[in-house]
């Protein structure tokens, strides 16, 4: 019995071909709000001491939607730490970290949304790991080396950018070579 015709499957075929060609190309990947304001420079980040820590940057996050991203290279030393981004202020900081060994970690306020946690998409050592969060309104959504890793909502009553460090006692320098923020 024949299910097909050859111009059924010449058709089948060519439409393949055009979706994979269409996928390859990125037209159906994430895009960041807007299109990209600011490149910070790069900026390094030494983790001396056990703890939490985050460096204020001096550059504001736009008032209306955005999205951010950095990305984050262990230079030297112990891989079992982390970097990553904060949104908002000391109190009320949402943060986003990985850590080279393969963990991530999704914090509001102090508290895990995602605690430290092994993540498949995370890029070992010294291999560069970007974060992406996307901020619509209250809407956050987070991707990490372009794969959606957490969505919720969250209000940010200050708009400021930081460099995220957690260290476990010992030394780990970091770089982020990328730094760029996208509004419409």
């Amino acid at each position: 019995m024949k299910f097909f015709g050859r111009g059924a499957l010449a058709f089948l075929l060519a439409a393949a071909v055009l979706l994979i060609s269409l996928i390859a190309s990125g037209v159906f990947d994430p895009k960041p709000v807007g299109t990209r304001q600011t490149t910070l420079p790069a900026t390094r980040l030494t983790i001396s001491q056990a703890g939490q820590m985050i460096r204020w940057l001096d550059e504001p996050l736009p008032e209306g939607d955005f999205s951010v991203r950095g990305t984050a290279v262990l230079q030297s030393g112990t891989p079992d730490s982390g970097v990553g981004l904060a949104l908002g202020n000391d109190e009320q900081a949402f943060v986003v970290a990985v850590s080279p060994l393969g963990y991530v970690l999704v914090q509001q306020a102090g508290e895990p949304l995602l605690p430290w946690q092994p993540w498949p998409h995370v890029r070992p050592d010294d291999t560069a790991n970007e974060i992406w969060i996307d901020v619509r309104g209250e809407a956050i959504t987070v991707r990490l080396n372009r794969e959606l890793l957490w969505q919720g909502n969250y209000s940010l009553s200050t708009r400021s950018l930081g460099l995220f460090s957690e260290g476990f006692g010992e030394t780990a320098i970091y770089t982020f070579p990328i730094l760029e923020l996208f509004t419409k």
